[in-house]
């Protein structure tokens, strides 16, 4: 499991989305500001 911050200035909500294709977790708590956390396979 990996946690990065991100900076996404064409992103202006608050709240989190899952992408499923990338199994990524993006979580905006402020507009623009945000973090995701990327699952990998496990082995």
């Amino acid at each position: 499991m990996t946690i990065r911050p991100i900076f996404a200035w064409y992103d202006l909500w608050i709240g989190a989305f899952y992408d499923r294709t990338k199994r990524r977790l993006y979580v905006f708590p402020v507009p623009m500001l945000g973090f995701y956390v990327e699952w990998s396979d496990a082995v």
